[in-house]
């Protein structure tokens, strides 16, 4: 589960929650990109560590998890939802066709640029000499010392731009799965129609029709909430247990009270 800000409104938070494998892993790309744009605010020593460190995982989950060819099936099951939706005279006064046409063919970009064969995201970071020797380490507590890799001691004393040039180039194979990235999930997290619950004694449960799978399941709750929640659940079936969450020494328990949320189940 993803507890994000609102960014339309900084009073609530929204606690996300992957029904899948597949998202799991496009929310998992999506928060190790944030930190890296949090670490290019400020230029230093320790955020220039970072950023290797966070495209080295990247790197590691588009190889363990295939996603590179998981990311195109969820383009292309996208687009067919699209094309279907464009087509079919019943859903022509629900949508908007020209925003349709708009996401077509910026799915289709993102297909070209992944589906060509010489594309190996993550290829140039692997085959980097520097890059390869940090990756061997950062799994030794304190083995990135500058005493243990004074190559890597040299690179961040170099200039700013120097460093800055080098990470674009680095991560330039990257930029496409980032992209799709970003719009899969922009995607995905407008496909719902909000609805206001309540659970009973902290507990909600709910059940999703066979013919509309869930992608995403989103609770928003107010910032000054002294609770929590802890969703759970597969593609047709979900719960949301509310905990106490002010008092980070004490195990959470369920709490006793009813609870009013927003809920969105992302169906696309």
């Amino acid at each position: 589960m993803t507890p994000i800000m609102d960014q339309e409104n900084n009073k609530n938070i929204i606690y996300e929650h992957p029904m899948n494998e597949r998202i799991r892993n496009l929310l998992r790309i999506e928060h190790l990109y944030k930190n890296i744009e949090n670490c290019l605010k400020e230029d230093s020593e320790q955020n220039c560590r970072t950023i290797l460190e966070v495209l080295l995982h990247i790197s590691e989950i588009l190889v363990r998890s295939d996603m590179k060819n998981e990311i195109i099936k969820e383009l292309k099951r996208q687009l067919d939802l699209f094309n279907v939706l464009r087509s079919n005279d019943e859903y022509g006064n629900f949508v908007d066709i020209d925003r349709l046409n708009v996401l077509n063919n910026i799915i289709g970009e993102q297909l070209k640029n992944l589906q060509d064969l010489s594309f190996d995201p993550g290829k140039v970071l692997r085959n980097n000499e520097l890059v390869r020797i940090f990756n061997q380490r950062i799994n030794i507590p304190g083995g990135t010392c500058n005493f243990d890799l004074p190559r890597l001691h040299y690179w961040l004393e170099e200039s700013e731009f120097k460093r800055k040039q080098d990470l674009i180039d680095w991560s330039s194979d990257l930029v496409p799965i980032k992209e799709s990235t970003n719009i899969l999930l922009n995607n995905i997290r407008k496909s719902s129609t909000p609805t206001h619950e309540n659970a009973e004694s902290g507990f909600y449960h709910k059940q999703i029709g066979g013919n509309t799978p869930c992608q995403l399941i989103r609770v928003i709750m107010n910032h000054s909430s002294p609770y929590y929640p802890d969703i759970s659940g597969v593609k047709h079936r979900f719960t949301v247990r509310f905990m106490e969450g002010q008092n980070s020494n004490i195990r959470s328990t369920q709490i006793d009270n009813d609870i009013h949320f927003e809920l969105h189940c992302c169906i696309l």
